[in-house]
């Protein structure tokens, strides 16, 4: 029996784990992923939908790759849909995370026949120093919302785990103000790099509301031609879209729908929007998502 999961990941972290764990080496400069990120609930599985519907772009689910965390092949091949004994391979094969991020790429390109890797985990967030490092020629995209809708998602997060493969509700409720604190530490950490040429963002409430000419301006930031697929993303044939694998957000396989903007106008109390302003009212007003706080 293999060491406990926290003792893996505490080894990854130090530096002292498996070689596939430690991040000290450069990936190669031509590697060019596409790093997709943000506070969670933000519309990340949404934009990695559509990415994943260009004909040379392939999107998979989170992979936490770009994490200091241990790797789990087995968790990874079956997320993915890959053997086991192959990605445990690649994992015994590579020499560092960056070695091991290349050939689990490739992996996914030869699986989906596309010609580029995109990977979302909103975590990437709080990664984009170390990703940038490791990979110069990667492009990382900030998928940004309004800070009161995310809180309002954030707090039933995750809605439902999978029980025998059906969809199950957890009934999760967590205090607003843990959430508003998320999305203020969030877009906070990656301020810096907000003026970076290799930084693009992706409002979410634009992304919803006008898709085609946000996606034209990411594709040109991407370095990609346009693909009419994107805006048909739910009818796509991909080998990445399994909705038993996806118990937090099922709905971003349907169609775009607005019907979350602004959602915080009826899930928000009185008492839920103080607590809100007190913590990321400044913020939210600097990204021009309210004139002022007397909302």
């Amino acid at each position: 029996m293999g060491a406990p999961r926290f003792l893996k990941d505490f080894a990854a972290m130090i530096g002292i784990g498996h070689p596939a764990d430690s991040f000290a080496a450069v990936g190669s400069g031509s590697f060019s992923p596409i790093v997709l990120g943000g506070c969670g609930r933000s519309g990340t599985t949404l934009l990695r939908m559509m990415l994943d519907s260009h004909r040379r772009i392939c999107c998979g689910p989170e992979s936490s790759l770009f994490r200091r965390r241990a790797i789990d092949a087995d968790w990874l091949a079956d997320r993915f849909g890959f053997g086991r004994e192959e990605v445990r391979a690649l994992r015994d094969s590579a020499a560092s995370r960056p070695a091991f991020i290349e050939a689990f790429a490739g992996l996914c390109m030869r699986k989906a026949g596309k010609a580029r890797w995109a990977e979302k985990t909103p975590r990437n967030i709080s990664r984009i120093g170390e990703i940038y490092r490791c990979f110069a020629a990667a492009r990382f995209v900030h998928v940004l919302r309004d800070g009161r809708d995310v809180a309002c998602s954030l707090r039933t997060h995750p809605r439902h785990r999978i029980v025998e493969g059906k969809l199950v509700p957890t009934g999760t409720w967590k205090p607003i103000a843990g959430c508003a604190r998320r999305w203020v530490r969030d877009l906070e950490g990656s301020r810096r790099w907000w003026g970076d040429a290799r930084f693009h963002t992706v409002r979410y409430e634009d992304l919803v509301l006008n898709p085609r000419p946000v996606l034209e301006r990411l594709m040109a930031f991407l370095g990609e031609d346009w693909d009419e697929g994107m805006l048909a993303h739910a009818h796509a044939d991909s080998p990445f879209r399994d909705a038993t694998r996806f118990a937090q957000n099922p709905e971003a396989l349907g169609a775009v729908s607005a019907s979350s903007i602004g959602r915080w106008q009826r899930d928000l109390d009185a008492r839920d929007r103080r607590i809100f302003k007190r913590i990321a009212g400044p913020l939210l007003v600097e990204l021009g998502y309210a004139q002022d706080e007397r909302w």
